[in-house]
C-alpha cells in the first residue's frame, strides 16, 4: 500500500472568518487529484466559538483530512502595529513555524483565509526550496517597497505574505521568527504593511519567487495594476487565464454585499460546500417559519 503524503496547510483566523477559511479548506480538498494525498489543516485560533469549530470540523468530515486548532502566546505581539484591516491575527504567521518545531515537517504552506484554491496544491511539495527560507509570489503593485523602507539590499522584489511555502528546517535554524519580531520592535515607523514589511526586510534575499498564478491577487485578476517589466506583465496575463489560487486581496471580500466582481463565483462555489452554508440555510428556513407564524 502506498504511503499517504501529508500536505500541511496553516491559516489563522478569528471567529468572523471561520466560514471563509472553511471555504478555502474545501477548495483545497475538492481539487486534490491523487487518492494517496491527505491533508492536515491547522488553524491558529483567535477566539473561534465552539459552534463555529463544530461547523469547521463538519465541513471536512467527508474528506481524507484532519483539522487542528492551535493558539499563540499574544505576548509576542505586544509591539505589533494594528489597523482596522490588519488584526493581530495577521501577525501570527510570523510565529507559526515555531509551533511546529518538534513535528518533523519539511515544509508547511501558509495561506490567508481570503483565498480559494483552484488546483491541486500538492504540486507545491515538488518545489525545490534548497537554499531558500520560503517560496512566495511578488506583491502586485509594490515593486519598490523595499527602497521606500530604506532596506539596504540589491533586490527590488517584495513578496505578498498571504501565501508562504515555508522551508521549516531553514526558517527554524536561522531564527526567522525572532529576527522578524525584533525588526517590528525596532522599526515600527516603517511598517505600513505590518508583518509583510518586516518579513520582506529580513528575507529580501532568501525567498524563491513563484509564478503569480499561485497567489492571484485581486489587483492582478481585475487588471488594476501593471507590472513594470514586460515578462512580469506576461505572467499577469497567464495568471488571469489560469489562476491556481485566487487571493481576494483588498478591502472588498467576495462574501461582502459590495462585491460585484466576477471573481466572487469561485468563493461561492466552495462556500456552498461548507457546513456553514447548510447552517445558514437552516437558519433562514427557521426565520421564515417564525415570520409566517407571526403573520398568521
Amino acid at each position: 500500500m502506498m504511503k499517504k503524503e501529508k500536505i500541511t496547510v496553516v491559516s489563522s483566523c478569528n471567529d468572523a472568518f471561520a466560514e471563509h477559511v472553511s471555504a478555502l479548506f474545501v477548495s483545497v480538498l475538492e481539487n486534490a487529484e491523487q487518492p494517496t494525498e491527505n491533508f492536515d489543516f491547522y488553524v491558529i485560533d483567535d477566539e473561534i466559538t465552539i459552534a463555529n469549530k463544530r461547523l469547521m470540523r463538519e465541513t471536512i468530515k467527508g474528506y481524507d483530512a484532519s483539522l487542528h486548532f492551535m493558539t499563540i502566546d499574544k505576548k509576542y505581539f505586544a509591539d505589533a502595529v494594528e489597523s482596522d484591516r490588519i488584526p493581530e491575527t495577521a501577525y501570527y504567521r510570523i510565529a507559526i513555524p515555531e509551533l511546529f518545531r518538534d513535528k518533523g515537517l519539511e515544509r508547511i504552506l501558509y495561506l490567508d483565509c481570503d483565498m480559494i484554491a483552484l488546483t491541486d496544491i500538492s504540486e507545491l511539495w515538488e518545489v525545490d526550496l534548497s537554499g531558500y527560507i520560503l517560496a512566495a509570489v511578488e506583491d502586485a503593485g509594490f515593486h519598490h517597497r523595499l527602497e521606500k523602507m530604506a532596506v539596504a539590499c540589491d533586490s527590488t522584489k517584495y513578496f505578498n505574505s498571504g501565501f508562504m511555502l515555508i522551508n521549516m528546517e531553514k526558517w527554524l535554524s536561522e531564527n526567522v521568527t525572532k529576527r522578524v519580531l525584533r525588526y517590528i520592535h525596532d522599526n515600527p515607523e516603517k511598517l505600513k504593511f505590518h508583518d509583510q514589511d518586516a518579513l520582506n526586510a529580513i528575507l529580501h534575499d532568501q525567498w524563491l519567487q513563484l509564478h503569480p498564478k499561485w497567489n492571484a491577487q485581486s489587483y492582478i485578476m481585475k487588471r488594476e495594476v501593471e507590472h513594470p517589466d514586460p515578462e512580469g506583465e506576461k505572467e499577469y496575463f497567464q495568471t488571469r487565464r489560469d489562476p491556481k489560487i485566487i487571493h481576494y486581496s483588498g478591502h472588498i471580500k467576495p462574501w461582502s454585499k459590495e462585491c460585484t466582481s466576477s471573481l466572487k463565483k469561485y468563493y461561492e462555489e466552495y462556500e456552498e460546500l461548507t457546513a456553514f452554508s447548510e447552517d445558514n440555510e437552516e437558519e433562514k428556513t427557521s426565520t421564515n417559519t417564525v415570520s409566517t407564524r407571526k403573520l398568521g
